[in-house]
């Protein structure tokens, strides 16, 4: 999700996550996959030919993994979507593609490990986005609030919160939001601002418990399992569940047929979250499965896994047993894998994989490939626990608790007004009067806040303000597509002349430190220690400026920010400082949120521009494939370990062949034999 969140796009859009991820440990679960890799040879430096050198070597290299593909193609201009099928920077690496894909494939932990190792260590080198800092994030609420937690990728669902009864209007939590959400459709947005109001809206398969991010565990969903090859998933469906209509007053059952419609209709109408679903999973060959074919599919066991714990499963009791569930379900749900992918659940859980009403889709205007369905955007639909009333443009939203909600953790309080103040002293000043019960603020104002006292109801209350690290990642864009960008040097020119602890402490109010690459700390995959340190130095800028054989001052570099964004005005008003000094003559355009989401998608609407990136879901695919893919598709990618370079010479043609290391790795990229 691209943001200043949490993530987000739209075929025009995209993200500006707002910083709300707590840094987190990568997610597991690979012991239930089938190791797709070859056993690793003897230790010991490797040596011998490589490519048609007859000579080179990789001195300290104890382990070769090599990454094969076959019937590579790029998709063409017309189909590459930033953000899902090509970098935002345009940036085009078919090796960097095949570590992406050989990445999403692996599940082997160890040779995974090492893939997004490298990964990291190309896009640190390369600079196809210019990695900023890495933040943390504030959160800020008057201690009247009660039971507050954050998830790194969803924030916080309002039904866990409640509130003091002596507060002011204890009803109703009241939220001091930035911006104006663009869609309310999970087919369509691609902004975290607006993930997290479906979030209160709509239901998933699976969920996160609070804070959690280690397992998922059962909503729609009430148990699951698949093959031993991890490429036929099955889900069971809870019974009972209600949509709600507020608009038509009316209730609808939640079916499996509304399961397996919310998913192709993400595939088909393409909107930029689309790459989400149809990466991983074959809508086509996904369908309802009855109880008496899941059962004969049980009998001959399937596998399932929850909570760190797995058992081969031959009946439905024993199933529903395993997940600690006694009730009736809906039916059963089968989504066929493009390929075993660790992460599928977390995939799950993800707005993209809300679940609509087929029949109230249907009534208004139903599905059309490629287009995006307006009436959906401000008349949400969904089981969860709250149901939007009222969306007054670019004042609040305005939510209401669900009456037909299913689930035990019915809503603590009953109305929910988020509004939206993109001026940050106006939502400071309604916070600090006791107006606003929690807000959304930049950390370099927190000093506005910290210490902060109200006295209310013959009570003094205190602000609460809560720092927590995140797995949110700042860059700049610069656009691949144009000059001077298109030259490494200058990207990298442009990495050494950036002041990045005044940016940490300027823009982030000290809560941030630098980013390395397209991995963030925190992250499985990440490493800083085979990576380029760019630190603050002009002369080496100049330098390699010089090496590419360009005179700044013959360019002019716009940066593109989006309004509303204290940070993004902090971090260009530094950038255009620190370029200028190279001599290029730079400058800051500030744009509406619909003209900035519409000129980032474009291959040539701009010169740089800043956003940041939080993940959808916890996995480093989530980071490497939108952020650094060129739109490379491969007929196959093959993983395989070998013990010398004469062995991978049987594999891939070493003459193209691109050789990476990292620690005692040596990783080629090639095409195969």
């Amino acid at each position: 999700m691209a943001s200043m969140k949490n993530k987000s796009l739209t075929k025009t859009t995209m993200a500006i996550v707002a910083i709300v991820i707590v840094v987190i440990a990568a997610i597991g679960g690979w012991f239930f996959y089938k190791k797709r890799i070859a056993p690793a040879g003897p230790s010991g430096p490797v040596t011998g030919p490589a490519g048609g050198t007859g000579g080179v070597q990789a001195p300290g290299a104890k382990n070769i993994l090599v990454v094969a593909y076959s019937g590579a193609t790029k998709l063409p201009d017309k189909d590459l979507v930033p953000y899902s099928s090509i970098s935002p920077s345009w940036y085009s690496n078919i090796s960097l593609d095949a570590l992406i894909w050989a990445g999403r494939k692996c599940t082997d932990p160890e040779a995974r490990k090492v893939i997004y190792n490298v990964i990291q260590k190309i896009t640190n080198d390369e600079l196809p986005l210019i990695w900023l800092v890495q933040t943390q994030a504030p959160r800020v609420y008057w201690e009247w609030m009660k039971n507050v937690y954050f998830h790194p990728t969803l924030r916080f669902r309002f039904n866990y919160l409640g509130k003091d009864p002596s507060a002011p209007e204890p009803d109703v939590i009241r939220y001091g939001g930035t911006e104006e959400p663009h869609s309310l459709d999970p087919a369509v947005s691609y902004w975290g601002f607006d993930w997290w109001i479906m979030y209160q809206i709509y239901d998933r398969l699976v969920t996160y418990e609070g804070e959690n991010t280690e397992y998922v565990v059962p909503s729609i969903a009430v148990a699951w399992a698949h093959t031993t090859d991890a490429t036929e998933w099955y889900f069971v469906i809870r019974d009972g569940v209600k949509f709600y209509d507020p608009w038509d007053n009316k209730t609808y059952p939640l079916t499996p047929e509304d399961v397996v419609y919310s998913l192709r209709r993400v595939v088909i109408m393409h909107q930029d979250p689309y790459w989400l679903i149809d990466t991983f999973i074959d809508i086509n060959a996904s369908d309802v499965v009855s109880l008496d074919d899941f059962k004969s599919l049980l009998s001959q066991g399937l596998l399932t896994e929850f909570k760190g714990s797995s058992k081969k499963v031959t009946s439905l009791d024993e199933l529903l047993k395993f997940f600690g569930y006694s009730g009736s379900v809906a039916g059963v749900v089968k989504l066929k894998l493009k390929m075993p992918y660790p992460a599928i659940l977390n995939v799950l859980a993800t707005m993209p994989a809300s679940i609509v009403c087929k029949e109230v889709v249907e009534a208004h205007g139903g599905v059309k490939p490629g287009e995006e369905n307006t009436w959906m955007y401000e008349h949400p639909v969904g089981s969860g626990p709250y149901y939007m009333i009222k969306w007054a443009h670019r004042q609040y939203v305005e939510l209401a608790a669900n009456p037909y909600y299913w689930g035990d953790d019915k809503p603590k309080v009953k109305h929910v007004k988020i509004f939206l103040i993109p001026e940050d002293e106006t939502r400071i000043m309604q916070f600090t009067k006791g107006d606003l019960d929690m807000i959304d603020m930049p950390a370099s104002l927190l000093f506005k806040v910290e210490g902060a006292t109200l006295n209310y109801g013959g009570k003094t209350w205190k602000v609460v303000v809560r720092k927590q690290n995140t797995l949110t990642i700042m860059y700049a864009v610069p656009n691949c597509n144009k000059e001077p960008f298109n030259k490494k040097e200058v990207r990298q020119a442009l990495a050494y002349a950036i002041p990045y602890d005044q940016i940490a402490k300027v823009a982030y109010g000290g809560l941030a430190f630098k980013a390395y690459g397209v991995i963030p700390k925190g992250m499985f995959g990440f490493q800083n220690d085979g990576v380029i340190n760019y630190t603050y130095n002009l002369d080496k800028a100049k330098e390699l400026l010089k090496r590419a054989g360009v005179d700044p001052s013959k360019y002019t570099i716009t940066i593109l920010i989006c309004e509303g964004y204290k940070e993004l005005q902090d971090e260009a008003t530094i950038l255009q400082m620190a370029w200028s000094q190279l001599g290029f003559t730079v400058k800051i355009e500030v744009a509406s949120r619909p003209t900035f989401n519409e000129r980032i998608m474009s291959k040539t609407g701009f010169d740089v521009n800043l956003i940041g990136w939080g993940p959808d879901y916890v996995d480093p695919d989530d980071y490497a494939s939108p952020l650094a893919c060129s739109g490379y598709q491969f007929k196959d990618i093959k993983i395989v370990k070998v013990s010398s370079l004469d062995e991978a010479k049987n594999i891939v043609n070493m003459t193209s062949a691109k050789q990476f290391t990292y620690g005692d790795w040596l990783v080629i990229v090639g095409e195969a034999k």
